[in-house]
C-alpha cells in the first residue's frame, strides 16, 4: 500500500513538472503584443465632395552651412519694428546674394595678402626679365652694326694688302709701306673676329633673358593661382543667400564657433508653395497632373486659393501605404506659410446617403487575393486584443477616408498605424 502511494506521488510530481515546463515554454515562445493605432469605422453623412488635409511646404528650401572654420563676428542687420537695427532672425525676408553671416576674416586675410605680395613680386620679376631681354636685343643690333663696320674696314684692308703684296713682289713698294698694309689688314681681321664674338655673346644673353621670361611668367602664374586659392576661403567667410525668400531657421549668433559644414540657416522661397497630402491607391487615379483644386485654411476664413496638382509620387509611403500628392499654389502675398495645415477640395458638392467610411491608411491589399482590398480589425478574444484580417469592398473616396460597402460595421476598430507589423491572429496593444 505504501509502495502504491509512493508511485502515485512520484507520477503526480512528474506530471506537474511537465505541465509547469510546458507553461513556461509557452510563455517564452509567446510573441509580445504589437503596438498599433486604431480608428473606429464611422458613418459618413457629408457630401460626395472629397476633402484632404495637406501640409504646406516651401517651393524651395535650402540649408546654408559655412565652408570654413572660425568665430562668427557679424550678422546681417535688419531694421526692427521699433526702428532700430538688429541682427537677422527667423521670419525675416532676404534677397538673393545677401550676406547673412560672416566668420572672422583676419586669419584668411593674412594668407591672402601674403599670396598677393608674392604674386606682385613675381609680376615685377617679369618686368625685370623683359627689360633685360629688350636691353639684350638692343645690344645685338648695336653689336651687329659694329660688326658690319668692322667687316667693311676688313674688306678695304684686304684689298689694300693684296695690292701691296703685288707691288712689293715687283719691287714697286717699299718694305715699310708693305708692313703698314699688312698691319692694317691684321688689325681689321681681329676687329671682325671680336665683333662676331660680341654678337654671339649678346645673342646668348638675349636667349637667356627670353628663357628667363618664360620661367618668371610660370612662377607668376603659379603665384596667381595661390592668390585665387587663398581668396576662396576668404570669400567663403561670408555666407550668402542663394535665393529670394525667408529665414526659417537660424543656428548661429555673434561669437559662435563654427566648423566647416555646420548648419547656420535654413532659407526658403515661399513665393509659391506646395500642399502635400497622401491618398490611398484606390484614389490615385483621381489625382491627375494639372488638375486644379480649391485650397482653404482656417487661418484665412472665407478666402479660397487655387492650386494645381504638379506631382504624384510613383510609390507609396512604406509606413502608411499612402501615395503623396503635391499641389503647387501661388503665394504672392505670403499668406501660406511652411507647416500650415490647409484643406483641399476635390469634386463637387452632391447629397449622398450615409455610408460607412474608414481612413485611407487603414486599407491594404488582401493576402488571399491581389485584386481585393482588406483592413485589419482589432477584436477582443479571451481578454486579449487580436488582429484579424478582413476583406472589404470599397466605395468612393471622401478626402482622407474611403467608403466601405461590405465587410465592416459601424464601430469596428481598424488599424491605421502599425498594420505592416502584424499578421492575422497576432496580439496587439492599442496606443494613443
Amino acid at each position: 500500500m505504501k509502495l502504491r502511494t509512493l508511485k502515485a506521488t512520484v507520477v503526480g510530481a512528474v506530471v506537474l513538472s511537465i505541465v509547469l515546463l510546458g507553461a513556461c515554454k509557452s510563455k517564452q515562445t509567446q510573441k509580445p503584443a504589437v503596438p498599433v493605432k486604431v480608428a473606429a469605422v464611422e458613418l459618413n453623412t457629408a457630401s460626395s465632395e472629397a476633402r484632404y488635409s495637406a501640409t504646406i511646404i516651401p517651393r524651395t528650401q535650402v540649408e546654408l552651412a559655412f565652408k570654413v572654420n572660425g568665430y562668427v563676428d557679424a550678422l546681417r542687420k535688419i531694421r526692427g519694428v521699433d526702428g532700430k537695427m538688429r541682427d537677422i532672425q527667423e521670419g525675416d525676408r532676404i534677397s538673393m546674394g545677401t550676406v547673412l553671416a560672416r566668420v572672422r576674416q583676419s586669419d584668411y586675410q593674412v594668407k591672402f595678402k601674403e599670396a598677393k605680395s608674392q604674386a606682385s613680386e613675381a609680376r615685377s620679376g617679369i618686368d625685370v626679365s623683359k627689360a633685360q631681354y629688350e636691353e639684350a636685343v638692343s645690344g645685338i643690333a648695336s653689336s651687329k652694326s659694329q660688326l658690319n663696320e668692322a667687316e667693311a674696314a676688313y674688306v678695304k684692308a684686304k684689298l689694300d694688302f693684296d695690292r701691296a703684296e703685288n707691288l712689293f713682289a715687283s719691287k714697286s713698294m717699299t718694305k715699310a709701306d708693305y708692313d703698314s698694309a699688312k698691319a692694317q689688314y691684321d688689325m681689321t681681321s681681329a676687329k671682325v673676329a671680336a665683333a662676331r664674338s660680341q654678337v654671339q655673346v649678346i645673342e646668348a644673353k638675349a636667349d637667356s633673358a627670353k628663357a628667363n621670361i618664360d620661367v618668371v611668367q610660370a612662377k607668376s602664374q603659379s603665384a596667381q593661382a595661390v592668390v585665387e586659392e587663398k581668396q576662396i576661403p576668404l570669400r567663403d567667410t561670408e555666407l550668402r543667400s542663394p535665393l529670394n525668400g525667408v529665414v526659417l531657421e537660424k543656428s548661429v549668433e555673434k561669437g559662435t564657433l563654427v566648423s566647416s559644414g555646420d548648419k547656420a540657416f535654413v532659407v526658403a522661397d515661399t513665393s509659391s508653395v506646395k500642399a502635400v497630402f497622401g491618398v490611398a491607391d484606390v484614389a490615385v487615379a483621381e489625382m491627375k497632373l494639372g488638375t486644379k483644386l480649391s485650397v482653404e485654411s482656417e487661418s484665412m476664413p472665407g478666402k479660397e486659393l487655387q492650386g494645381q496638382i504638379t506631382s504624384v509620387f510613383p510609390a507609396a509611403d512604406s509606413k502608411n501605404r499612402a501615395f503623396n500628392v503635391e499641389v503647387t499654389i501661388a503665394n504672392p502675398d505670403y499668406l501660406l506659410r511652411p507647416n500650415m495645415i490647409v484643406s483641399l477640395r476635390v469634386g463637387t458638392k452632391q447629397h449622398i446617403s450615409p455610408q460607412l467610411v474608414v481612413p485611407l491608411n487603414a486599407v491594404i491589399k488582401s493576402k488571399s487575393n491581389a485584386n481585393v482590398y482588406a483592413v485589419i480589425v482589432v477584436t477582443e478574444e479571451g481578454g486579449r486584443l487580436l488582429a484579424r484580417l478582413r476583406d472589404v469592398k470599397l466605395g468612393e473616396s471622401f478626402g482622407n477616408a474611403v467608403a466601405v460597402a461590405e465587410g465592416l460595421k459601424q464601430g469596428d476598430r481598424v488599424i491605421i498605424t502599425g498594420g505592416t507589423m502584424v499578421n492575422d491572429g497576432d496580439q496587439v496593444k492599442v496606443i494613443p
